[in-house]
């Protein structure tokens, strides 16, 4: 088939807690503008902290199944996670989790009736305690929108944005924009690879600011074959997905992360205007980020080893870039990086116990 982009994204939790992924096929069309990029802030290393494991609870109300991949938190401690439905596998609900275990609410894409979505992506929790979700009709036209729940679970009139793209990340903006990324691709082209799109649309969808977000020449990208140091022709041709996950900060812009290494992390105004960006790496320089959290002023940064099974987490000042901790995990914490919590130090994972409990692991330094 040609003019496709193919990128594997972390997708789901499987009853023996291994992470999988699936290839992702899609096509978009439109092309994107082009901006330098802004002042980059390194993460400095620092000495390496183990993380120990101080708690492990069983949530009863989610025995059974499988969970989609990434997890977020609100900053009362809610836990936001998509279970992965056999039959919709693609439009699968998102369950909201108290701190004491609890299931608050169900946000489930399949009750906006009024919409034939075939897909729903990434999502964020709003500040009203409610929920927002990235979705989609169709493939070479889609139709895109933003689904807004709320906080019981009951659904509002959906925003249609106006663009014409495949989404795969989204946030939103503490004032109501929306921040929303994928790829665009031009149907009438059959040779068209399809190119990366990421934007700002109002609270209403409309257009404010598409961006550019190419990274440095040095970077390697994830689609660079693995243990080669070059990209083929046909590769270096595939567009790379500007973003990779998206979170809101308490000063009110998103932290967007890009899966290179070392990983590099975009604070975007909600104006659409990328105010700078921050980069770190782990103790092995070509792994890449596996998950990213933000809470107050810092920035968690997971790198997952596949070869080691272990992974090590860097936590960074948000408005500096500076290094603040390292923490090492020889791997029983599992690759599911949930949460994180600068006021506390709790590190949160999420794993697929027995008999396909489901377990929330806590963890601190020690």
């Amino acid at each position: 088939m040609n003019g496709l982009a193919v990128i594997e994204i972390p997708n789901f939790m499987t009853n023996n807690g291994v992470l999988t992924c699936f290839s992702l096929i899609f096509c978009s069309g439109l092309a994107a503008q082009t901006k330098p990029l802004p002042r980059t802030f390194s993460a400095t290393n620092v000495s390496s902290i183990a993380l120990t494991e101080t708690s492990r609870q069983s949530i009863a109300s989610e025995v059974g199944g499988a969970f989609m991949f990434p997890a977020k938190c609100d900053g009362d401690g809610n836990l936001y996670i998509r279970k992965y439905a056999t039959d919709r596998p693609l439009l699968g609900p998102t369950v909201k989790i108290d701190s004491k275990g609890k299931r608050v609410s169900l946000f489930d894409p399949a009750s906006f009736s009024q919409v034939k979505l075939d897909r729903a992506d990434s999502f964020s929790p709003a500040p009203d305690g409610g929920f927002y979700q990235i979705a989609a009709v169709g493939i070479d036209h889609p139709q895109i929108y933003v689904l807004h729940f709320s906080p019981d679970g009951s659904p509002s009139t959906p925003i249609r944005l106006d663009a014409d793209f495949q989404p795969f990340q989204f946030a939103a903006f503490a004032n109501g924009n929306l921040l929303a990324s994928g790829f665009q691709r031009d149907p009438q082209k059959k040779d068209d690879p399809g190119r990366s799109f990421t934007a700002v649309f109002s609270a209403d969808g409309r257009l404010l600011a598409q961006l550019a977000l190419e990274p440095p020449p040095y970077f390697a990208h994830a689609t660079q074959p693995a243990g080669k140091s070059g990209v083929s022709g046909s590769q270096a041709s595939r567009p790379t997905l500007d973003l990779s996950d998206a979170e809101a900060g308490i000063d009110g812009n998103i932290y967007a992360l890009r899966r290179s290494a070392p990983a590099l992390i975009y604070v975007i105004s909600p104006a659409g205007t990328v105010i700078k960006t921050l980069n770190a790496k782990s103790h092995v320089p070509s792994l890449m980020p596996s998950a990213f959290h933000v809470s107050a002023n810092r920035i968690a940064i997971a790198f997952w080893d596949d070869k080691t099974k272990s992974q090590t987490i860097v936590v960074t000042d948000a408005q500096s870039g500076r290094g603040i901790a390292t923490y090492s995990d020889a791997g029983t914490l599992g690759p599911s990086f949930a949460c994180y919590s600068a006021d506390d130090g709790v590190f949160t994972f999420l794993h697929l116990g027995e008999g396909n409990t489901f377990e929330v692991i806590r963890a601190e330094a020690h």
